[in-house]
């Protein structure tokens, strides 16, 4: 994806500013955009197009500031800086889709957040939490330079369900004060740095792959997840045996759901969210069978309950097998009589081989 990035440069005109267009690689997954400004309101248009609808409160028309505002991410995840350089609050509209957060803390200087619990401050050693539906108001001083994460809630709670290994119920909830300066906020800082390394050298892999991105989007959630607290910390982090992953879980729901219908193992993969050869190996690990091996023993169990119930003067076998999703009568008969000692239409002609 490639976007023209508006970067004014001081200090080659006399107002020392001037506009110049700085274009991302075509082929970089990675959206960029920087801007150095002195004016409030090129810095509130930068801020209300790439970030969300904002306004600077305390401000008139035509005062000058010394302004920045860089992004790296993709779509809603990402990382950006704001500096204003002056004594000002910026007031953040509530969206009403509540899918997206903000993890904010400071390059330098400090700051205040005030939501509707309270006025929470923020530094380089402390940073607030909040949704994209709260009332907020960011309050920057002089010295203030802004660091803020950003993320969409959706993603936050899939990630913590696949740790988890089961679903949960809504958006993970936060607590909106975090100290980072613990181990795990140490931790957390340490990842953050590195995510800003890779989204900025041209030649990581994480700006041209979409396997490379997806894995380092993995990365930041779960490093999020485990050092900020909130309602399933101790969940996530108390010692848990090897359990079956969550995505061969998904992928046995969706085969119990649907296995009268012609699925294909990419089919199975696709609803499981990963890739063929994952759900292979999660199979085997775990159920010591592959997914297709899985598909026909539903099919077959299924089978087995539908000719018994069934009224042998009103249908046939190759009936209920095509009704079960079997393809291959003939197999079926020879994996039937394996597993339950008699044919299918011996199980179908109760009467003659009760079961």
């Amino acid at each position: 994806m490639s976007r023209d990035v508006p970067a004014v440069v001081p200090g080659d005109l006399p107002d020392e500013r001037r506009t110049v267009h700085l274009q991302a690689s075509p082929t970089s997954l990675i959206i960029e955009q920087t801007l150095h400004t002195k004016r409030l309101d090129e810095l509130e248009d930068a801020l209300n197009t790439h970030i969300s609808r904002q306004r600077f409160a305390n401000a008139t028309v035509g005062e000058d500031a010394n302004g920045m505002f860089a992004f790296r991410g993709h779509g809603s995840f990402g990382i950006f800086q704001v500096r204003i350089g002056r004594e000002l609050d910026v007031m953040l509209e509530p969206e009403e889709a509540d899918d997206r957060m903000a993890f904010v803390m400071t390059a330098s200087g400090a700051g205040e957040v005030v939501l509707t619990r309270g006025i929470l401050p923020y530094s380089a050693g402390h940073a607030v939490i909040f949704s994209s539906q709260q009332q907020r108001i960011v309050r920057f001083d002089q010295e203030t330079e802004a660091r803020v994460f950003m993320l969409e809630r959706p993603k936050v709670a899939e990630c913590c369900a696949k740790l988890l290994g089961h679903d949960i119920p809504g958006f993970v909830d936060f607590d909106v004060s975090a100290d980072l300066d613990t181990p795990s906020g140490r931790s957390w800082l340490r990842l953050l740095d590195y995510a800003e390394t890779e989204m900025s050298d041209p030649y990581s892999f994480v700006r041209h792959s979409p396997v490379a991105w997806r894995q380092f989007e993995q990365q930041l959630l779960t490093g999020f997840l485990l050092s900020q607290r909130h309602e399933y910390s101790q969940a996530l982090l108390a010692p848990q045996a090897a359990a079956v992953p969550f995505y061969v879980r998904r992928a046995e729901a969706y085969i119990e759901a649907h296995f009268a219908e012609p699925l294909s193992l990419a089919d199975i993969a696709a609803q499981a969210g990963v890739s063929a050869r994952s759900l292979q190996n999660g199979f085997r690990s775990f159920r010591h069978i592959t997914p297709m091996m899985f598909l026909r023993s539903v099919r077959l169990h299924r089978a087995h309950a539908a000719l018994r119930a069934a009224d042998p003067a009103a249908v046939t076998v190759t009936e209920v097998a095509l009704a079960c999703g079997v393809r291959h009568v003939g197999e079926f008969g020879i994996a039937y009589r394996r597993v339950y000692g008699v044919t299918p239409g011996q199980t179908l002609n109760k009467r003659r081989w009760p079961l």
